[in-house]
């Protein structure tokens, strides 16, 4: 099954997300039996040679949310790894600069690829930002590219004023500092945590954009997000 980009018409301005859609969540439950049943043939994609991984969770979820995905890739050949600081508590720019510190103080030649679900993504690519020497990549999924989590059901949790001053910050860092990696970008429109359309990126150049159909939940299990991480390992390696 070959892989169908999605290409940015004119996409609605973000919106806030007033409360998550429960029902339309509870489709999730279905995922792992999708999931099992393509599971063979995932495994027989193009296998990497050990490339390193990192993997970074959503808003407030431990790291081990990532196993099944983790579990996957090494069953690749790849060498998948949690991002080491367990929950993420949306600490957005501690967490990239801990990261960032860990990744230069280390004395290796080889690249890593970022992988990260939702808010997990933001500081995925944050840290692609400031130290692309050291990243081959990123794919991210369910995540807020616009805004951090202003337009997610947790921006009420940062309130107002810190989603204002984030919001311009990556505006700021857009223009001034783009993204320069290959980066893939799964999104859906049946997201009720994260509004589908803050997940879009028109700035970065080197980008790719995929629609996936299932909800914000099951994108960590979804056979189609497994798929497009794989290709884009595939591509980057």
């Amino acid at each position: 099954m070959s892989l169908r980009e999605y290409t940015i018409h004119k996409s609605p301005h973000p919106s806030e997300v007033k409360r998550p859609r429960v029902i339309q969540e509870v489709r999730s439950i279905i995922q792992p039996i999708k999931l099992l049943s393509q599971y063979r043939k995932l495994t027989k994609l193009q296998h990497g040679n050990g490339q390193r991984v990192m993997l970074f969770p959503g808003w407030k979820s431990h790291e081990t949310v990532m196993y099944p995905l983790k579990a996957y890739l090494s069953k690749l050949g790849y060498a998948p790894e949690y991002w080491g600081l367990g929950i993420n508590n949306g600490k957005l720019e501690s967490y990239r600069d801990k990261i960032v510190a860990k990744l230069k103080a280390e004395d290796r030649k080889d690249k890593l690829t970022l992988i990260g679900w939702s808010l997990g993504g933001v500081v995925a690519r944050e840290i692609a930002r400031e130290i692309p020497e050291k990243i081959s990549g990123v794919v991210t999924y369910g995540t807020p590219v616009i805004g951090g989590p202003a337009y997610t059901i947790g921006a009420k949790s940062w309130g107002a004023k810190e989603t204002e001053r984030i919001i311009a910050l990556i505006d700021e860092l857009d223009r001034a500092n783009p993204i320069q990696v290959p980066m893939s970008i799964i999104f859906t429109k049946n997201d009720s945590i994260v509004t589908w359309s803050a997940c879009l990126d028109s700035i970065s150049k080197n980008v790719k954009h995929y629609e996936v159909k299932s909800t914000h939940l099951s994108l960590g299990i979804d056979p189609e997000v497994w798929r497009i991480v794989a290709t884009h390992l595939q591509n980057v390696a």
